[in-house]
C-alpha cells in the first residue's frame, strides 16, 4: 500500500510516481473527485485534470459522466496493465533505498559488536528502536542481544516492541548488561545528561547518533 504524496519524504514526486498513486486510487475508489486526488497526489486540481485527460488518451481510464458534476472514473484494461508495471517498479525503487539504509544500520551494529559489546538495552522505545530490533531480527547469526528497551514514557513501560519488553530507568541494576544504546534522536542529550547523573558508566553508553 503506497501512502499519499506529502508522507513519502524521502521519494522525489516524479511524473511516473504520479501516475501510479493517480491510477492506483481511481482502481481503489471510482467515485473519488479531482479534489480528493488532488490532495492524495499533492498538486493542484487543474494538474490532476489534465493527467486525466492524458490517461484517457492513452486509454488507461475511461470516464463515465453522471451528471455535468459528478464523474466516475474507471481503469482500463491497459490501465490495470499499466498500474501493475509501474507498482513493480515503484516496489523495486523502494526496495533499492531500504536496502542501502539496512547496510548502514548492519554496519554500525557490527562496530558495537567488534568493541566486544554483546547484551545490550535500547533507551528510546521509538521509530529507532523499532527499526534496529527489527534489523536484528531479520539477521537470526547477528550477535547482538538486545535485552529490554527503556523509556521514561509510563504509558509504553510493561508493553513490547518487536517483542522486547519495555520497562522503566529504575530497572537498569538489576540487568546484567554490556551497554545502553541510546534509540531516540530527539531525546539523545537528555537521556545522556539522566544516565550521568546517575553515575551510569559513561563506557557503556552508545551513540546512534553521535
Amino acid at each position: 500500500m503506497v501512502n499519499n504524496m506529502n508522507e513519502n519524504l524521502f521519494f522525489k514526486p516524479t511524473i511516473q510516481y504520479r501516475k501510479f498513486l493517480i491510477l492506483d486510487s481511481i482502481d481503489k475508489n471510482k467515485d473519488i473527485t479531482q479534489r480528493e486526488l488532488s490532495k492524495e497526489v499533492g498538486v493542484a486540481v487543474s494538474m490532476i485534470n489534465s493527467y486525466l485527460n492524458d490517461y484517457e488518451k492513452e486509454g488507461l481510464i475511461k470516464k463515465s459522466y453522471q451528471s455535468t458534476k459528478t464523474v466516475y472514473y474507471f481503469l482500463t484494461k491497459k490501465g490495470i496493465e499499466k498500474k501493475k508495471v509501474l507498482n513493480i517498479g515503484y516496489l523495486n525503487s523502494s526496495l533499492g533505498v531500504y536496502n542501502k539504509a539496512k547496510k548502514n544500520i548492519i554496519d554500525f551494529l557490527d562496530q558495537i559488536v567488534k568493541k566486544s559489546y554483546r547484551d545490550i538495552i535500547l533507551y528510546g522505545a521509538g521509530e529507532v528502536a523499532e527499526i534496529l530490533l527489527q534489523t536484528i531480527a531479520l539477521n537470526h547469526d547477528f550477535p547482538l542481544n538486545i535485552i529490554c528497551v527503556i523509556d521514561d514514557d509510563e504509558d509504553k513501560q510493561g508493553k513490547k516492541i518487536v517483542s522486547n519488553e519495555i520497562v522503566s530507568l529504575d530497572m537498569i541494576n538489576n540487568i546484567v548488561h554490556d551497554g545502553i544504546l541510546i534509540s531516540s534522536y530527539t531525546n539523545n542529550k537528555k537521556i545522556i545528561d539522566k544516565l550521568k547523573a546517575m553515575n551510569y558508566d559513561s563506557k557503556k553508553i552508545i551513540q546512534f547518533f553521535d
